[in-house]
């Protein structure tokens, strides 16, 4: 069972849009400094005191790269609770975890937590549930979120514009999104945390997203249509 839900994850950094000076922009700063922002929700019975959350940048490709400035890829954060059963943490932090400007998004390896009791446990990925809560636009990619770790990664922001001006433009399309957001939601919960339920998409949506690709869909940052 999950002991952590994790939504939201994304890549930017803090600066000015024209209107506010600590806004959310897309993409590495003036110098290169890349930020990652996410919320989580604690699934256990317990409070957590600690959790530490290890990220690993990757390039428009897919591959991990490293921060220019430490030569290291791998690198991780720690938040303070208490957090309380039940209880979520919104908009997490790390600013400049990187300084690389090929970095697109990122991978959230592990959690490392502690909790109140004293106890410790390391979640990997299997264990997490990853969801769309939170997210705005027409309604998130459960699946594909939960099969890459993340909802903004070049692969479901292939899925997502095919989503918003495929097949959101015809009445069976719409449809189908509809009885989608109905029924993927609850298989997520139950499923997507676990190892095979990700190795029994992983391969059906790769061959999607690379056909996508291969018509011209885009695999760039993307911002959900409102439709």
């Amino acid at each position: 069972m999950a002991k952590l839900q994790v939504w939201g994850v994304a890549i930017g950094h803090q600066g000015y849009n024209g209107v506010s000076v600590n806004a959310w922009c897309a993409g590495p700063n003036s110098a290169g400094g890349v930020s990652v922002k996410w919320s989580f929700k604690n699934l256990a019975d317990k409070p957590i005191k600690y959790a530490s959350f290890w990220f690993t940048p990757m390039n428009a490709v897919g591959d991990a790269v490293t921060c220019r400035i430490t030569s290291k890829s791998k690198n991780g954060v720690r938040y303070t609770g208490p957090l309380a059963p039940g209880a979520s943490n919104f908009n997490s932090l790390f600013e400049n975890a990187w300084y690389n400007n090929s970095i697109t998004s990122v991978r959230l390896d592990s959690v490392y937590i502690e909790y109140m009791d004293g106890s410790k446990e390391d979640i990997q990925p299997a264990d997490i549930l990853f969801s769309s809560e939170g997210v705005a636009g027409a309604g998130g990619c459960y699946v594909a979120t939960a099969v890459y770790g993340s909802y903004d990664c070049p692969q479901v922001w292939t899925l997502r514009r095919y989503r918003d001006y495929t097949l959101a433009e015809t009445w069976y399309g719409r449809v189908f999104i509809r009885t989608y957001y109905a029924i993927s939601p609850t298989l997520v919960k139950w499923f997507g945390h676990t190892n095979w339920f990700k190795k029994l998409w992983k391969g059906k949506l790769d061959r999607m997203v690379k056909k996508l690709q291969d018509q011209g869909v885009e695999s760039t940052p993307y911002d959900d249509r409102e439709w």
